[in-house]
């Protein structure tokens, strides 16, 4: 069972990819849309699970939001993938 420290962190290492993907020019724009989508979905009030079910409204945004995400690093080039991955991981490992 994954604790709910372990899923924030996965998320947020997810969402840094993303915007680094986002200012990547050869990242293609399909690969954009869908991240997009993803931030969409997390901010409309238009859910599966309404947000006003306490924790499960939350955990079905971010849930989503992440299948979307993996979509989106699935549509992109391998070697540019590898890129960003090794970025982030390089930013990581400063802090």
């Amino acid at each position: 069972m994954w604790k709910l420290g372990a899923l924030w962190w996965k998320f947020k290492k997810e969402i840094m990819m993303v915007f680094a993907m986002l200012k990547n020019p050869t990242a293609p724009a399909i690969a954009k849309l869908v991240a997009l989508l993803a931030a969409v979905y997390i901010v409309s009030p238009v859910d599966l699970v309404p947000d006003v079910i306490p924790i499960l409204g939350w955990i079905d945004d971010g849930v989503i939001a992440i299948l979307l995400f993996k979509l989106a690093f699935k549509l992109l080039p391998k070697d540019l993938y590898e890129s960003l991955k090794a970025q982030h991981e390089k930013k990581a490992g400063k802090k």
